[in-house]
């Protein structure tokens, strides 16, 4: 994922980036921007943490550039742009008629890899393909299969939807002496590498269940397997809090929450919510013992059962957290969550990129990061009743220096979230 770095020094020595009250045209920034687009029948928002945009050398859309001047840290400004408009749409990039055999992909494990329709995989998996260079980048969408001719568009996933840039000051650094350094593209850094995968394509669902999609490495039951209790949570304190704050918007006071596959932490603790109740329902009863958001706890797998022992109507929210890919039958609980919703009751689904290889499903484990947003909300959509589908990313803010993983990984652990409402 392309990331603009913090800047090296660029001043001289003994004299700190100095902090200024606004904006000026060679200001330096750190910022939050936002890509915010509106798919078939969702509402997309991926958000990327700039540490460092150098309005002196960094490429920001003229029409952002002209409102920063003169705006002050906590200050916020958007933008419309047309399809096409910020991310160009090229004809040569969509091949209607590529013979079966230029899908190439690696061997990986005993089966090769199928094409599907809607999926994305990457440009590097087709060979001899005009206008389409060794090492090309972008992650490329089949969009129609017929026979042993494959139709490819291996344009940005974004270039034929209309946008709005938003961008959050959050600190600005007044212009020293430059010393050189590198120009970034801020919308290549906010806008390669994934988002745009998560919508579907018009009046055509996308082929995630071809093969084996819930096989799991380790198929032996989750509660054995989960027996040991895990005592820490498993994202960082930073992608914690972000996800606390969007709890925030999303959940309403004195709601009565079902935290569903729940552990020992639930990011409703740091959040400013003031729940009625906390149900919480997960695999390992020790874990649950020593989350102290519960209020009733109950030892449940998903993956073992054909209903929830809850009745019909109960609650105002469901969560799932950093589990919906270990679920082997999502439609059914989809359709078990929504009976227990009241209505115009939320289901909130949060994942990272990270999992437990041997118990996330195939389907998971083989799709892009940006494409189980996808995943999540073709769940979601299986079970008529569900509408209002949000779906959120946030990327590139730093982990914190004293978490367990600091000296493996540098950023903090990306948020994915979708939710909807029962109707």
């Amino acid at each position: 994922m392309s990331i603009i770095e913090p800047d090296a020094p660029l001043y001289a020595q003994g004299h700190p980036l100095q902090q200024s009250a606004v904006v000026e045209p060679r200001s330096s920034i750190s910022a939050r921007v936002g890509i915010h687009w509106q798919g078939q029948d969702c509402d997309f928002y991926d958000w990327s943490y700039l540490p460092s945009i150098n309005l002196w050398r960094d490429y920001l859309p003229a029409q952002i550039e002209a409102l920063l001047p003169g705006l002050a840290a906590g200050d916020e400004i958007r933008h419309s742009f047309r399809a096409g408009e910020l991310l160009e749409r090229q004809s040569s990039l969509l091949h209607q008629n590529i013979p079966l055999s230029k899908f190439q992909p690696p061997p990986t494990g005993l089966t090769l890899l199928q094409p599907a329709i809607g999926r994305y995989y990457p440009s590097h998996f087709y060979k001899n393909v005009p206008a389409i260079y060794e090492g090309y980048q972008l992650p490329c969408r089949i969009i129609d299969i017929q026979g042993e001719q494959l139709s490819v568009d291996f344009n940005h996933p974004l270039s034929n939807k209309s946008l709005e840039m938003v961008v959050q000051i959050e600190s600005i650094r007044k212009a020293g002496a430059e010393r050189g350094g590198r120009c970034n593209d801020v919308v290549a850094v906010c806008c390669d590498q994934g988002p745009g995968m998560q919508d579907s394509l018009p009046d055509q669902p996308t082929d995630f269940w071809a093969g084996n999609p819930f096989s799991r490495q380790d198929s032996t039951n989750d509660s054995v397997f989960f027996s040991t209790p895990s005592l820490q949570p498993y994202w960082d304190r930073t992608s914690l809090a972000e996800l606390s704050r969007l709890y925030d918007r999303l959940i309403p006071k004195q709601s009565e929450i079902l935290d569903l596959m729940a552990g020992v932490h639930s990011p409703v603790q740091e959040s400013a919510v003031s729940p009625a109740a906390v149900i919480c329902a997960g695999l390992n009863s020790v874990e649950l013992e020593h989350n102290p958001l519960c209020t009733q706890t109950l030892t449940l797998d998903v993956n073992s059962i054909s209903a929830l022992p809850f009745e019909d109507a109960r609650f105002d929210v469901v969560l799932i957290h950093a589990a919906i890919e270990y679920v082997i039958n999502p439609q059914w609980l989809m359709a078990d969550i929504q009976r227990v919703l009241k209505p115009s009751g939320r289901i909130i689904i949060s994942f990272s990129n990270r999992s437990i290889t041997e118990k996330a499903i195939q389907l998971w484990s083989g799709a892009h990061e940006f494409e189980r947003p996808a995943i999540v909300l073709d769940y979601l959509r299986s079970c008529p009743g569900f509408a209002r589908f949000n779906s959120f990313s946030l990327r590139g803010l730093l982990r914190p220096e004293d978490d367990p993983l600091a000296h493996k990984l540098i950023y903090s652990d990306p948020l994915y979230v979708v939710w909807a409402d029962k109707i």
